[in-house]
């Protein structure tokens, strides 16, 4: 489904990042393997993950190149596209998996531990989406090589719904799919498709986490996710934009989109405005049906 693509996967020294560009190195397409190697915490570096995963898909016969470096710097994410379209003459996907945690509940945070993450998680998408829409714009401009539409998947997380303990991860997580969404609105006019990846996977960051207890790799392995990147990289997802695919297992689904529900409307030609007192007089007739604790514990 990729051949004759060049795929960057940022993030793809271990777990769901390894697991894609190895898949879509077997659908055909040359991957870019993009690691910093950090433990799970953010800290330490290591080239060898990002040259194991290039391995890997070297030995079972696809072409991949290792570029050791940090999605959070721009200047870094610039000469990765720069370095890429050099090296190979294009770019026709990107994903970014590049990630840490630093969990604490928000009363407990320290301002370390929410800059890190948000750093990594938000601003590495906000760097990586910038320099690669930054080319793609300025090729489509050119109607240079342009031949087929490119795709950009960004990886968000049902953690963007909330979870204890994870604020600044989930904070980023929602983040992205902000981001994703204005960036397919502002990137479709040059044939460019943005998406986002939901998954659910036993991965060394999800290991420990409460809501992973008994789940196994043959059911939950990060194995199981990389069809869902393969098709929004493909030609297959030509009409595919702003959509937000959750895996998790043998289970697919599309993510719904922030909407507005049940509605009361006031004629404004009168006295539209909203008082406390009509609010709380119709709170029942807005929320019939609705779930309206739905934060509370055990939700």
């Amino acid at each position: 489904m990729l051949e004759e693509t060049v795929q960057i996967v940022c993030g793809a020294g271990g777990g769901l990042g390894e697991e894609t560009a190895v898949a879509m190195a077997d659908h055909g397409a040359t991957v870019v393997v993009n690691d910093l190697g950090v433990d799970v915490d953010g800290t330490g570096a290591d080239a060898e993950p990002a040259r194991e995963t290039a391995d890997r898909i070297e030995d079972a016969g696809g072409e991949a190149m290792v570029h050791y470096g940090d999605v959070t710097d721009l200047s870094y994410t610039e000469a990765l596209v720069a370095d890429t379209v050099e090296e190979y003459g294009a770019v026709h996907g990107v994903i970014n998996y590049a990630g840490i945690l630093r969990d604490s509940m928000v009363f407990n945070m320290e301002e370390a531990e929410w800059d890190a993450v948000i750093d990594v998680h938000l601003k590495g998408h906000f760097s990586v989406v910038r320099a690669i829409s930054r080319h793609w714009r300025e090729r489509y401009k050119a109607r240079d090589g342009f031949e087929r539409q490119r795709s950009l998947t960004c990886v968000s997380s049902g953690v963007a719904a909330g979870n204890p303990g994870q604020a600044n991860y989930s904070a980023a997580k929602a983040g992205i799919l902000g981001l994703m969404r204005t960036t397919a609105r502002e990137l479709h006019q040059y044939d460019v498709r943005a998406n986002a990846l939901w998954p659910t996977a036993l991965t060394r960051m999800t290991e420990d986490l409460p809501g992973m207890a008994g789940a196994d790799e043959g059911t939950m392995g990060p194995q199981l996710v990389p069809g869902v990147p393969v098709f929004l990289a493909s030609e297959a997802a030509e009409d595919v934009n702003g959509v937000t695919l959750a895996v998790a297992g043998g289970t697919l689904s599309v993510v719904s989109d922030p909407e507005r529900g049940r509605s009361l409307s006031k004629d404004l030609d009168a006295d539209g405005r909203w008082t406390a007192a009509e609010i709380e007089a119709r709170w029942d007739e807005l929320t019939d049906g609705v779930n309206t604790m739905r934060m509370s514990p055990g939700y």
